[in-house]
Order: structure tokens, then sequence, then C-alpha cells
């Protein structure tokens, strides 16, 4: 594997921990309700997107090796789920649709999981061959 597309895999694995674990339990801490509500309702998107955008970069650096090229892919077509779903879930938590928010919120908290395990294992996969 060439150690770009390790790099950008390591990347991406830290862009999701420190949005997750970082940034967004802080704002949930520092601000009230309300301007903490608007905060993610900006930011999140903005992560759905870049991280997608790693993906899509991902796909290209690791074209000519199959599972760089299945881990990146996962993530461009799952942040792009993501994206899609945040009007629905913005919209269901406006109306009080708590159920359909609690169904949303968690299909994006777990699709996002998901790619931020695939890329580490796909990092420490990688480390494991490269030094033996």
């Amino acid at each position: 594997m060439n150690p770009s597309a390790r790099l950008l895999s390591v990347v991406t694995a830290t862009v999701i921990l420190y949005q997750s674990a970082l940034v967004a339990p802080a704002i949930n801490m520092a601000l009230p309700v309300e301007p903490a509500a608007v905060m993610l309702r900006y930011i999140w998107p903005i992560f759905f997107a870049l991280t997608g955008l790693l993906g899509l970069v991902g796909v290209v650096v690791a074209r000519k090796q199959r599972l760089g090229v299945i881990v990146n892919g996962t993530t461009l077509a799952g942040m792009a789920i993501c994206f899609i779903l945040v009007p629905t879930i913005n919209h269901a938590k406006d109306t009080d649709a708590m159920g359909l928010w609690n169904v949303l919120h968690m299909v994006t908290v777990g699709i996002t999981f998901a790619v931020l395990v695939l890329h580490l294992v796909y990092s420490f996969r990688w480390h494991q061959r490269g030094t033996t």
C-alpha cells in the first residue's frame, strides 16, 4: 500500500475522533441549549462533507488497492447518506418527532462509527503488513 493511502486513512479517523469526541461535546457543555443547537446544525453538515471528501480523495489515492477503494468508497457513500439525512433530522427535531429524530440520529452515529472503525482497522492492517 502506498504511504499516502495510510496517512489519509489516519487523517480521516482523526477528523472523526476530533469532531465526535471533542468538538461536539465541548459545544454542548460550553453553550446554552439553543446556541449549541444552532452551532451543531452548522458544523455537522460540514463534517459530513469534509469526511466524504476525504473518502473521495482516498478512493483516488488507493485506486490500485482493492481494500483501500472499498474503505474509502464506503466512507464516501456513508458520509453522503449522513449529509442527505441532515435536513430530515433537523425537521424531525423542529416538529418534535423525537422517535424519528432518535432513529435517524442513531443511523448517522452508526455510519460514522463504522467508518471510523474501518479506517482504524485499515491503517493498523497496513502497518502490520509493512513491518513484516
